[in-house]
């Protein structure tokens, strides 16, 4: 069931936590930890729009929209941007204000490290520094785009404080926990089945249980 690679993925608690380490110490974040973190946050909260996990989403779609924004000011990359309905927008129209915006960093290579967010979540300074590059032409940004004279009047808003922490904490914690008892039921259903087909739906489930959790095999 390929364990290897779901020792590379950042479980949502772990995602959750790695956030307020970086909060609390003020060191710069790892690149590939963030892009890990943030494809978890995107398949948990696709879970719980599904009902597959309890999650308050609003808090953790603010919490996925703090590591965006340090993904995409901390790293270079190219962006691109895509209407609600998924078409490309061009770089000479209007820099939009609803659609989605997808960031991979120059030092990824896979599909999979494509970050996607929806373009009315970005920080205002973000929004910003990246309509003054779109008005230019590029798709590809660093950190000095997002440098305090590039904001208007070199005066920036402050990013949103990321509140609900107890809640976070609770919730990562016990969404595990449901997560544990459920991958060891899908594990002797599995076991327990004669009929591979449906073996294989079991073990899809499991897999897709631990790209948001890890590795529950303890």
């Amino acid at each position: 069931m390929g364990r290897e690679d779901r020792r590379q993925k950042v479980a949502l608690d772990e995602s959750y936590r790695y956030y307020r380490f970086l909060e609390s110490k003020g060191e710069p974040p790892e690149m590939f930890r963030l892009t890990k973190c943030l494809r978890t946050l995107s398949t948990a909260l696709a879970f719980a729009d599904q009902g597959e996990f309890k999650l308050t989403r609003q808090l953790w779609k603010r919490l996925q929209q703090a590591l965006f924004d340090r993904l995409i000011s901390g790293f270079p990359g190219k962006y691109a941007l895509f209407d609600n309905e998924g078409e490309p927008i061009r770089p000479n129209q209007k820099f939009p204000e609803e659609g989605v915006l997808s960031f991979r960093p120059s030092l990824c290579r896979r599909a999979e490290d494509m970050i996607s967010i929806e373009i009315r979540r970005l920080y205002p300074k973000t929004h910003t520094c990246l309509a003054k590059a779109w008005r230019q032409g590029r798709t590809s940004v660093a950190p000095p785009d997002f440098a305090e004279s590039d904001c208007e009047g070199g005066l920036c808003p402050m990013k949103p404080v990321l509140f609900g922490h107890e809640v976070l904490g609770e919730e990562s914690q016990a969404a595990r926990d449901r997560a544990y008892r459920k991958w060891w039921d899908l594990y002797w259903q599995a076991y327990c089945t004669g009929n591979k087909h449906e073996r294989e739906l079991i073990y899809r489930h499991m897999s897709e249980i631990e790209s948001v959790w890890g590795d529950l095999y303890y």
